[in-house]
């Protein structure tokens, strides 16, 4: 790998423990911020009439991670997991995975093939699930979207 190489956003793989390997198509929103107080406006004065302000970091804020699946035949691991980490709508109770989480992780190469960037997502859970739209006249192949929530992240190459 070159020192200054710049990574392609075309050259990725998700990992998520204990599923299967996958085929994705996109992900999105891998992101962190860090909310502040007192970064908006002085919070008081000093002597001489000295504005005074401190933006102090008050807590996390981790965003959602979209990931589009390719879908297989036969495959149904994802919407399994959704249905999983939910309690049933009418039913109510707890969920069949009793509240167990997943970690996973995003991976870019560079050109010569090797893991060049990865972020690392602690106790995720899938937030939402949908399919693309069914529609006779399109030539689209059939998606899964889920959008993963999760409690941390780390870029850690």
């Amino acid at each position: 790998m070159a020192a200054d190489e710049i990574l392609s956003c075309s050259k990725f793989y998700l990992e998520i423990d204990g599923l299967k390997e996958k085929i994705i198509k996109s992900i999105s929103g891998i992101g962190i911020t860090l909310e502040a107080a007192g970064d908006k406006a002085p919070f008081g004065v000093s002597k001489g009439g000295k504005t005074e302000m401190q933006a102090t970091v008050t807590s996390v804020t981790h965003g959602t991670v979209t990931v589009v699946f390719m879908s297989t035949v036969g495959d149904d691991e994802l919407m399994k997991w959704f249905e999983d980490s939910h309690s049933e709508p009418i039913k109510g109770g707890g969920s069949v995975n009793k509240g167990a989480l997943k970690n996973f992780s995003v991976t870019l190469y560079n050109q010569g093939g090797e893991e060049a960037a990865r972020w690392n997502f602690q106790n995720a859970m899938p937030k939402s699930y949908k399919s693309n739209k069914f529609d006779p006249s399109t030539a689209d192949l059939a998606s899964e979207t889920v959008e993963l929530v999760y409690s941390n992240m780390h870029r850690v190459k």
